[in-house]
């Protein structure tokens, strides 16, 4: 069986219908803002590998936003919504369009609903600063770059942009300060390292994974992901996540 293969069935035992993929707001980079209850900014950059080194590439939302974008005749147009929850749907989109940075958007004003004015709150005192997208895989529109080991996604089906706490990528997970950040990942660290050295990556991969699934609704499709019929945690549970190895 070939790599990309190969990655594809891993993809398949794991994909919920629904699949999850973040980027962090950078101010700096002018990402995000937030004007008259519209928000602007991009809820995918491209080249940039996630947990499950996938990479998205210019192109792959044409054919949804085609389809299901602002303008289209579809009855259900891809939907900024709080938290990836179905429904808790905040407005539509005014734009959603590919430029050479990312996929960029800008929302419809905020609808008069109570999570909508505490988005623009949170995004205001910096709360909030990550945005996700929620899509399916296109399994023939895939393909392996062997040299970043890395899954490339030349189109998916896109349904939904959010507004989210917590990322799909370890990297962009939101903690406020610089030593929140570093004792987390000190503690994940000296965990990992005292579990065999063979289940290290799929160690980190569950942690990971937890983390990204925290705000997605609803519970039953996190216990699919999660594979497991216990309670939904809202802390790491460090000696469920070793029995899970």
């Amino acid at each position: 069986m070939s790599i990309l293969q190969d990655k594809i069935q891993q993809i398949k035992q794991r994909a919920a219908p629904i699949s999850f993929s973040t980027i962090a707001i950078n101010e700096k980079e002018d990402v995000v803002t937030l004007e008259d209850r519209v928000i602007r900014g991009y809820l995918v950059k491209w080249g940039n590998k996630n947990m499950y080194d996938e990479v998205f590439v210019k192109g792959a939302f044409s054919k949804s936003i085609r389809e299901r974008g602002p303008g289209s005749q579809a009855k259900y147009k891809i939907t900024f919504l709080w938290q990836h929850n179905q429904h808790d749907p905040l407005a539509l989109f005014a734009i959603l369009k590919e430029d050479d940075f990312g996929l960029y958007f800008e929302t419809m004003p905020l609808d008069d609903v109570p999570n909508a004015e505490r988005t623009i709150k949170q995004i205001k005192s910096g709360t909030l600063n990550q945005f996700s997208v929620g899509f399916d895989y296109v399994w023939d529109k895939i393909e392996y770059d062997e040299k970043t080991d890395s899954l490339v996604l030349l189109e998916v089906d896109l349904f939904e942009g959010s507004v989210v706490t917590i990322g799909a990528d370890m990297e962009t997970f939101a903690i406020r300060s610089k030593e929140g950040l570093s004792d987390l990942h000190d503690d994940i660290e000296d965990f990992i390292n005292q579990i065999p050295r063979k289940d290290r990556l799929q160690a980190r991969k569950l942690f990971a994974l937890q983390k990204s699934l925290i705000p997605i609704e609803p519970f039953e499709q996190r216990k699919k992901t999660l594979n497991e019929d216990k309670k939904d945690r809202k802390a790491i549970d460090y000696s469920y996540l070793l029995n899970s190895l």
